[in-house]
Formats: structure tokens, sequence, C-alpha cells
């Protein structure tokens, strides 16, 4: 393993969705053995408090760099890292290499993967039989009209019971990029560019998520205003990820960018609905919905359609320089 090879296999792996976009993952070159570490000093204390999404996010990057690997021939085997609770850096994993990997079809989706959390094209009947072919052991896409704003009106109605909490709403906010002139812009987080944000939104947005939220709240403005339902209920499918009870998440986050790139793969662009899996009562009413198997836990749900032809922006990513330590 070359110190080349293993920072274009690091630039692959960054193309992984994670969280918030924080980007925990971090990775060390030690001979011929790799190391991945999480970052513990962009964890979401208040958003996921118990690291499950930090761990989906570290698997994401994990399958990233496996698959990048086999476009290089190599097969990548996998070893869990004991925790060190000492250190900000924590160690994830020990990857070793092998010759013999094959490559990976889902690759050729990686360039093109985005979060696309703008409105989509009304869909056809020829969409939302697409989207049903979506259909896996860990995907159900939901295509009828009215249960997909049925889910709609349930996401919403769980993503505001987390903007409630001041302390979500707070930290979200600290990982928004209102202005070009942020220094994050083009590094981190959430930007405005990949929140499709128009300019009296971008205007807005810190008043609403910040000192204005009160205020509105008492005049039921809030809600309204960051409600997402007629986005939502406008998309071809709602795909509900699922994967067994149980499952250690960073085993679920390998899975969850795989479901992710057979939906690129499809020829759609789609959007996280992280509340419906994150809220408890939210995640059961949804699995009564679509008839979860049993064994099964919902662990996030994507709204999917056709991206407008305008989709494409700049990826917000650190810079290898961060990520390799």
């Amino acid at each position: 393993m070359t110190p080349e090879l293993f920072r274009r296999l690091v630039t692959q792996a960054s193309h992984a969705p994670s969280v918030h976009n924080v980007q925990p993952a971090r990775w060390r070159l030690d001979g011929d053995t790799a190391w991945l570490f999480e970052d513990r000093q962009v964890r979401l204390p208040a958003a996921d408090p118990t690291g499950h999404d930090a761990a989906m996010s570290l698997g994401a990057a994990l399958e990233g760099f496996a698959m990048a690997a086999s476009l290089e021939g190599l097969h990548v085997s996998i070893g869990r890292a004991d925790d060190d609770a000492t250190s900000d850096l924590r160690p994830v994993a020990r990857l070793t290499f092998e010759p013999g990997g094959v490559e990976d079809p889902l690759t050729a989706h990686v360039a093109a993967r985005q979060s696309w959390r703008g409105d989509f094209p009304t869909p056809s009947s020829e969409d939302r039989q697409a989207a049903a072919s979506l259909a896996s052991p860990d995907c159900i896409p939901v295509t009828g009209p009215h249960t997909i704003r049925a889910i709609a009106q349930l996401s919403d109605m769980a993503s505001f019971g987390f903007m409630l909490q001041d302390a979500f709403r707070a930290e979200l906010l600290s990982w928004m990029r209102l202005r070009r002139r942020h220094p994050d812009w083009a590094r981190d987080g959430l930007n405005a560019d990949a929140m499709r944000l128009g300019l009296l939104e971008k205007l807005g947005a810190g008043l609403v998520m910040g000192r204005g939220f009160r205020p509105l709240l008492h005049y039921r403005l809030a809600e309204k205003l960051l409600s997402e339902v007629d986005r939502t209920a406008g998309a071809a499918a709602i795909v509900v990820f699922h994967r067994p009870q149980g499952e250690d998440p960073f085993d679920s986050g390998r899975a969850f960018y795989r479901a992710w790139l057979r939906i690129e793969g499809a020829g759609f662009g789609a959007a996280v609905l992280a509340a419906l899996a994150d809220d408890p009562e939210s995640a059961k009413t949804l699995a009564a919905m679509v008839e979860l198997p049993e064994g099964r836990r919902i662990v996030s749900a994507f709204r999917i359609g056709r991206r407008p032809q305008d989709a494409a922006f700049a990826r917000a990513r650190r810079l290898l320089d961060e990520l390799i330590v």
C-alpha cells in the first residue's frame, strides 16, 4: 500500500454520506495496514447523544474505502478495533489488503451521489414503477401518493418535535453555512446550496432556527415555516431502510451507503428523512404502515425522485490533510 494509493482511497471514502456532513472519519497508514478512527471532536451531543449516527457515518466511510479498493484489484479485510476512551481519535477498524478484489459495480455511482433537498419534478407512473423496483431485503419503497403524503406528515411531526429542543436547533444551526463567506462553506456542514435555500430562505433561516423561533412558535408560525410536507409528498417514493434489530450501527452504515448508491443507480436523487427513525413513536407508526417484517428495525428513510437538470452543486468536503492523521 503506497501513500499515493492510500490517498486515492481516502479521497473516494470521503464521498460517503455522514450525519450533518460532519465527516468524522480519519485515516492513518501504517506500513501495509490502514486504520480508521472517529474524530470525537465532531460528535453531535444533541442530535446524536448515543453516537449511533456517528457509527453509521463511519461504516459508510469504510464501505466507500472498500469499494474504492476494489477498483484497484484489492480485497479489504476488516478487524474492529477496541475503544480508546482517552483520545479524541477513537480507533474503529484495522484494514489489511489482499490482491484479487473484484470491482464493485456500485462504485459507478459514487461520483454522482449527492443529497437532493430540493423539489422533485412531478413523478410519472414510470418513475413510480422504477422506484418500486428498488424493493430489496432491506428497502421497502412506498409509491402510493396518499401513503407518501401520510409519511410526509409523519416526518414533519417528528422533525418538529426535535426542533422544539433548543439544544438541537442550536447544534444544527452551528453546522449550517448560510453565507458563502462562511469559512467552512466548502469544507463541512450543510451549506445553503446543498439545502437548496433561496435568497429569502437564506436570510430567514438563521432567524427561524435561532432567536426568532420562540416568538414564531408563539404565533404558530414556526411549524409552518419549517414544514417540508409538500416537498416530501412530491417524491416518486419513500424508501424505508431497515436492518436487523440489534445490529451494530457501523454495519448498518455500510448497508445504508450501498442502499443509497442503488437508488442513485436507478436514476433517482434522494434526501434522508432521519426523524422517521430517530423518533421512536414515528418509527413505530411507520413500521406498521409498511408492515415491517418481524425482527427488523427502521434505520432511516429516503424521499426519492428524479433530480432537475440544475441539481448539481459542489460537495463540501474536508481536505485530505485533515482526513489523514
